[in-house]
């Protein structure tokens, strides 16, 4: 009976498996020496060859699995005989593969003599042996911590080293169980040297061997920093690059390659915008076609990290073609996770940093019918999650675009249903409407009014994010209570709007880089609401924060930093406190442009800088302004309000030390000094 044959059914139907099992039994009749005789040998040989041929079929597993006899085969793990041993690890590596027997075979303690045969030099043994550690890690999660606290790892490791291909292959698999989702196992295979040698693998010649090493790098860097940058330093990134771009249709070399780059990526969006930089953006649209779920999320989570405020991506994207591929996805059947991804990169795709829209390509996303697919997925789909993104994603793709806007309102969209997810008790989908929420209402006031017609929101909603323990939820939350204000009810908006500034105050302080790009961006779009809204923000003290952020080692921190400063130049306090402090460090300016990227900065500042340059004026003249033109660019009761109850609440205005009395007759135009030039000022 071979492997290829369909004998294994006639075997079945007679009931053969017990018999033959029974011949692999010990018999108790025969001495020790009689019991590993050569015939004995011959015979278990042979018997154990016809079960291992058909043990890949599901129901002879089944039938043996009835025996009850998985202790027999663990003893023939032992017997002096590398045939027999082999062909008993094989069947046990099939027996694991149903029912509870990865459990059982371990109850039976068959994990020790699996590992002893790693010091077997035999390919056949090897092979076999690790196959079947691998299945017993794979389908009984604690075996993996058995296999380590047994040994294990060390043979697995030394054996990457060997020098036939499939002993390789078998290692790199065996080791991409026992540490996938272990971060002990991960931990100690990084201690003993486990790295160096798979990245060696990657770069092999052997396609089997390739995959099986990306594979397990893949499991060694996921949700592990230490890992990621010793792969990335070991030069494992390029190869597993050229690994999935050399290999266009074959699914798991690409499902492998890719899995391990993203994992490689892990958390941080500046290594995702590398490796998905280093993939490409023309190789990533040929992914999101794919007939491979894992390929697909990669390829869709790769283009939105890419587009996410970056206009020189987002642009190529539209013009690689990768619009209408992510357009028609929408209409496919997607697994929930790419269907999200999509939906994320075509909001991406949209809008850049400051809320500032794109228009070409919102009007390419509109073009091929995404405001009809998208409205249909908030109405339609089961998964409020999927609701609430896709109402963010049209929120981006109508902004300040008023014919996308009438494309909507053909649709008959309404925000009742939005608003009824804003009281989800699911606090991702309670955020996430709150976040499209914001999005649509972002300097429309038309919409505002519909938004209010659509049903209550009321702030007490936004309580629980604004009071969080994370600081992710605190920082939009803050940001949609800002915007949503006047449409609240139960709460005066000028104090939930100096709640809200005082929140993204404080997050831009915060320690973890990813907030405080998160408090930047939002105090960037902030910039260029409401007048009274960045004079406020100067009187918190944001603007001394930002432009320390301006010298942060985390490029995308410095990139939000440096539009929220540009942004906020438009205010004449900031743009006071902006000199001053190009004054002190004359390379600001310089970082300031190198960093802007698609942001804005007021031409009054620059003629202001380049006359400083010019008469070379102290840095103090400059400076004793700040807080006057702060004043005089708040022009009515609720603006005055809103700066004296942050005066209030948090004590002192963080400005120079001189006098920041703020009194009634500031804000009364008869008694307020007129801003002419402020070159003229200084030199009075």
């Amino acid at each position: 009976v071979s492997t290829q044959s369909t004998g294994w059914k006639e075997l079945l139907e007679a009931n053969a498996i017990p018999a033959l099992v029974n011949i692999l039994k010990p018999d108790k009749k025969l001495l020790p020496e009689e019991e590993n005789s050569v015939q004995r040998m011959e015979l278990k040989m042979q018997t154990s060859a016809v079960i291992k041929n058909i043990s890949c079929e599901d129901d002879v597993r089944k039938a043996i699995a009835a025996t009850n006899s998985l202790k027999t085969f663990i003893g023939l793990l032992s017997l002096p005989h590398d045939v027999v041993q082999s062909n008993a690890a094989t069947i046990i590596s099939d027996v694991c593969q149903v029912n509870d027997n990865a459990q059982k075979v371990a109850h039976e303690g068959g994990i020790v003599p699996l590992i002893q045969l790693l010091k077997n030099w035999l390919p056949s043994v090897l092979t076999s042996a690790m196959r079947s550690l691998a299945q017993l890690g794979a389908n009984f999660e604690s075996n993996k911590d058995e296999i380590a606290k047994k040994g294990g790892l060390d043979p697995l490791v030394s054996l990457l080293d060997n020098s036939d291909a499939k002993v390789q292959a078998e290692a790199a698999n065996a080791l991409n169980v026992v540490c996938r989702e272990s971060a002990n196992n991960q931990n100690f295979i990084i201690s003993i040297g486990g790295i160096p040698p798979l990245v060696k693998l990657v770069q092999s010649n052997n396609i089997e061997v390739q995959v099986s090493a990306a594979g397990a790098l893949r499991s060694l860097a996921q949700s592990n920093s230490v890992s990621q940058g010793r792969i990335a330093e070991l030069g494992g990134i390029n190869p597993l690059i050229r690994l999935l771009k050399s290999n266009p249709r074959n699914l798991d070399v690409q499902e492998k390659a890719s899995g391990a780059l993203w994992a490689l990526s892990g958390d941080d969006p500046s290594k995702r915008r590398d490796i998905g930089t280093k993939i490409g953006i023309e190789m990533l649209i040929v992914l999101l076609e794919s007939k491979s779920e894992k390929i697909q999320f990669v390829a869709a989570k790769a283009l939105s990290t890419l587009s996410c405020g970056a206009p020189k991506h987002q642009n190529k994207i539209r013009e690689a073609g990768g619009v209408l591929p992510l357009v028609r996805m929408l209409k496919g059947s997607f697994s929930e996770r790419v269907l999200l991804a999509v939906i994320s990169t075509l909001a991406a795709l949209s809008i850049g940093l400051a809320h500032t829209p794109v228009k070409l390509n919102q009007s390419a996303i509109a073009s091929g019918g995404a405001i009809k697919s998208l409205v249909s997925l908030v109405s339609g789909n089961t998964n409020d999650l999927v609701k609430v993104q896709s109402a963010y994603a049209l929120a981006c793709i109508t902004l300040a675009h008023a014919d996308n806007q009438k494309l909507l309102l053909k649709e008959k969209f309404t925000f009742t249903l939005l608003i009824d997810l804003l009281y989800s008790s699911v606090r991702e989908v309670s955020l996430g409407a709150g976040r499209a929420l914001t999005t649509f209402a972002y300097n429309h006031i038309p919409t505002q009014k519909n938004i209010v017609k659509g049903g209550e929101i009321r702030y007490e909603q936004f309580i629980q994010f604004l009071e969080s323990d994370d600081q992710e939820e605190q920082g939009h939350s803050a940001f949609q209570v800002i915007i949503l204000a006047r449409v609240m009810t139960g709460e005066d908006h000028v104090l939930v709007m100096a709640q809200g500034i005082q929140i993204l105050y404080q997050l831009l302080q915060s320690e973890n880089e990813l907030i405080q790009e998160l408090a930047a961006n939002n105090i960037a779009s902030l910039a260029h609401t409401r007048a009274g809204i960045p004079a406020a923000l100067v009187s918190v003290g944001a603007m001394d924060t930002l432009i320390e952020l301006l010298y942060s080692p985390a490029e995308l921190v410095r990139s939000s930093a440096a539009t929220a400063v540009g942004y906020m130049t438009f205010n004449r306090g900031a743009m006071r406190i902006l000199l001053t402090a190009c004054r002190r460090k004359p390379d600001m300016f310089q970082i300031l442009q190198d960093n802007l990227a698609a942001g804005k900065i007021s031409d009054v500042f620059i003629r202001e800088w380049e006359y400083c340059l010019t008469v070379g004026l102290p840095s103090q003249s400059v400076q004793l302004m700040a807080v006057e033109h702060a004043i005089m660019d708040v022009g009515d009761s609720s603006q005055s309000t809103l700066i004296n109850h942050l005066k209030t609440t948090t004590g002192t205005i963080d400005t120079p030390t001189y006098d920041t009395t703020v009194t009634e007759d500031m804000f009364d135009a008869s008694s307020t000094h007129r801003y002419t030039s402020a070159s003229s000022v200084m030199l009075q």
